[in-house]
């Protein structure tokens, strides 16, 4: 009878002929697995064909805790940082293992060759920018028209953070009603690219959008890896109304923010530019209502003028007509004096008439006029200031300022004094 191992025995020289026949060597791949379970990382590492979802071929890693901080504190602090998550490509050198607990073959990560990761994320991002190109997504946002005054604004962002309650309070505090309409997504992490197409997904069916924001708060550069998805990219380029991103750093920049109407540094920058437009639109319409009310007071003046005019000249006329008249009655009567009775009555009634014509004339030169001047009255009155401010406009003065046409005339401190139609109300600028 040939001679038996016990299993243990024989797994141990399975492990030691693995361990010393095959030296280390570098190894490329997907990852597919990335757990942390106590002082142990175990990874899985699997080779794809393009266009099929299932593996060709994997293999099984791992790390200990120690080792993958090390690791992880490298890429982060690399030019262009990553974080080791799954779907990522890699090269890892790695050592031939076997554990004899499960009798199973594995690898032991000593080393990862970040210019690899750079070089194939960099790829990645050069296809994506050069289809997005090709199919005229870069600037279809940002060809989208903005309303002059958008107060009606879509937030994506993580629930109770930090950059929903800067972003907020931003707007809050600029004294405009915006109306806010939050939809919470994860802004880092594998569910990032999910839950944000979900988010824009709920916000295109909400009516009357002005714009949408997402922002995110602090966080390091490699979270920033979440937002170069492809299909963000493409939700942000074709949705209907302006998308504004608050996501990154000064210097670095994500795909989605190549793709937005406005890429902004912060939540609190985005929120300032909406304030901004506001502030603008507002200025605007003030000095819009002025011009309309120094119209219709040249135009009230001119008419009053004229209407004037006309009055004198009637009148001058009328006194003339009348004089004239009986003047001729007055030659009249002289004649008939010399003349028979009959001649006297005929034209006595002839003179009657007249005057009676004349009179009739006159009144309905008087009345056509009259009616001219309500006319011009009613046109002048529609452009009263008093009627603009009773459709809800109002204007603001300061004491020794008079009227405020823009925020930087005014202080903190400053009284102002705000017209409405039935009345006015005092104000103190903060």
């Amino acid at each position: 009878m040939e001679k038996s191992f016990a299993v243990s025995k024989y797994l141990s020289a399975v492990k030691k002929l693995v361990t010393t026949q095959i030296p280390p060597v570098w190894v490329n791949g997907v990852l597919t697995q990335v757990t942390e379970r106590g002082r142990m990382v175990y990874l899985s590492l699997a080779e794809f064909v393009e266009g099929d979802v299932k593996p060709i071929a994997k293999v099984d890693l791992y790390m200990y805790a120690g080792e993958f901080a090390q690791m992880r504190a490298r890429t982060s602090a690399l030019p262009i940082p990553f974080k080791f998550s799954e779907g990522l490509k890699v090269s890892l050198l790695v050592e031939a293992d076997f554990y004899i607990g499960s009798g199973k073959f594995q690898c032991h990560v000593t080393n990862i060759d970040p210019n690899f990761t750079v070089g194939e994320l960099t790829l990645t991002r050069q296809a994506i920018l050069q289809r997005l190109q090709k199919e005229n997504l870069l600037d279809k946002n940002k060809s989208l028209p903005l309303a002059a005054l958008p107060y009606k604004i879509g937030l994506i962002t993580g629930e109770k953070t930090a950059a929903f309650k800067d972003f907020t309070t931003t707007l809050a505090s600029s004294g405009y009603a915006f109306d806010i309409i939050p939809v919470y997504a994860k802004m880092q992490g594998n569910e990032t690219e999910t839950t944000v197409l979900e988010a824009l997904g709920k916000l295109r069916q909400m009516p009357e959008l002005d714009a949408v924001c997402i922002v995110r708060g602090g966080g390091s550069k490699t979270d920033l890896n979440y937002f170069d998805s492809e299909a963000l990219c493409r939700a942000i380029a074709i949705f209907p109304v302006p998308v504004f991103t608050g996501i990154g750093h000064q210097i670095d920049e994500s795909l989605v923010d190549k793709v937005a109407y406005r890429s902004c540094i912060t939540p609190t920058d985005c929120a300032k530019f909406l304030v901004a437009r506001a502030e603008d639109a507002s200025r605007r319409l003030r000095e819009k209502i002025l011009q309309i009310a120094s119209a219709a007071q040249q135009k009230l003046s001119r008419s009053t003028n004229r209407l004037s005019k006309m009055e004198t000249s009637i009148s001058v006329l009328f006194e003339r007509r009348i004089a004239g008249e009986k003047q001729k009655q007055f030659s009249l009567a002289q004649t008939l004096v010399r003349a028979p009775e009959r001649i006297f009555f005929r034209e006595r009634e002839k003179i009657q008439r007249n005057l009676e014509g004349l009179q009739i004339g006159a009144q309905k030169i008087i009345a056509l006029q009259k009616a001219k001047f309500e006319i011009v009255e009613t046109k002048v009155k529609s452009h009263d200031p008093k009627r603009i401010l009773a459709r809800g406009f109002a204007y603001a003065t300061a004491a020794g300022k008079g009227l405020v046409k823009s925020k930087s005339e005014v202080q903190s401190g400053d009284e102002i004094l705000m017209h409405f139609a039935d009345g006015n109300v005092s104000v103190v600028a903060k």
